[in-house]
């Protein structure tokens, strides 16, 4: 440790010394109980306890980096989190507080609260770093899915947003999916005669006379059609208020 503090030094990098708090990795209170005690179970690291999380800001010089870390994190405890896991020694830090605007509460539309604060550090970096350039190729990490999640997620929040201020959109005025308009076109295909429907299942060749005796009965039908006793009564009815409608009104 001797020597780091003379390297240190000799680069004129601040007063205080490196690598003197060590970062622990603690396990959670509520797992303790189940897991076994073991010497192997307690020399395995455990789930950390804080977030940080590396922002890339094109603004920034390639001497420095910004993170976004708990508000309960010091400038000394990301030095010494960045020198103890990563070996990337700080020369200065500036941390800030942002404060975040309102937000409405989810699935209760009109609520609004204030999220916590988020706290953001700026460190400057003894050796420059540069971010790597951008995959061309986001295939592997199913881009495409995480597109079409965020399409439904800003779909479903105007839905709610219409809803809750009575603006709810006509369906005739939004415009037709590709699905309906196949469907479209396949009606149009089958009501004139272009297309046949099948469900492609053979029918069995005991079914052809029950089918040609279903479609003889049914002609037959159509062509001395009879009144049923429902039409009479309904018949019977029309003609009455016609009726009543003629008759002149009494004079008052």
């Amino acid at each position: 440790m001797a020597e780091v503090v003379k390297a240190a030094v000799s680069r004129q990098l601040p007063s205080f010394r490196l690598g003197q708090k060590q970062v622990y990795l603690f396990r959670d209170s509520r797992e303790q109980g189940t897991q076994d005690k073991t010497a192997a179970n307690e020399n395995k690291p455990g789930r950390p306890t804080h977030i940080i999380t590396m922002l890339h800001k094109e603004h920034l010089p390639a001497n420095e980096a910004c993170f976004q870390v708990p508000l309960t994190f010091t400038k000394f405890d990301l030095r010494d989190y960045l020198f103890n896991l990563y070996n990337v020694e700080v020369k200065t830090v500036r941390s800030y507080v942002k404060g975040r605007p309102l937000a409405e509460r989810a699935n209760r539309p009109g609520s609004s609260y204030r999220p916590q604060a988020l706290k953001i550090m700026t460190v400057e970096l003894a050796q420059p770093f540069q971010w790597p350039s951008p995959p061309e190729d986001l295939q592997p990490w199913n881009h495409e899915l995480f597109e079409m999640r965020e399409a439904s997620m800003v779909g479903r929040q105007e839905d709610q947003y219409n809803a809750a201020n009575f603006k709810i959109p006509m369906a005739s005025r939004q415009p037709r999916s590709d699905e309906r308009k196949q469907l479209s076109a396949l009606a149009k295909d089958l009501v004139t005669g272009r297309k046949k429907w099948s469900n492609e299942v053979p029918l069995d060749s005991k079914w052809d006379a029950v089918v040609q005796q279903a479609a003889g009965t049914t002609t037959a039908g159509s062509r001395g059609k009879k009144e049923t006793a429902a039409e009479r009564i309904a018949l019977r009815n029309d003609a009455k208020d016609k009726a009543a409608r003629r008759k002149p009104k009494p004079a008052q």
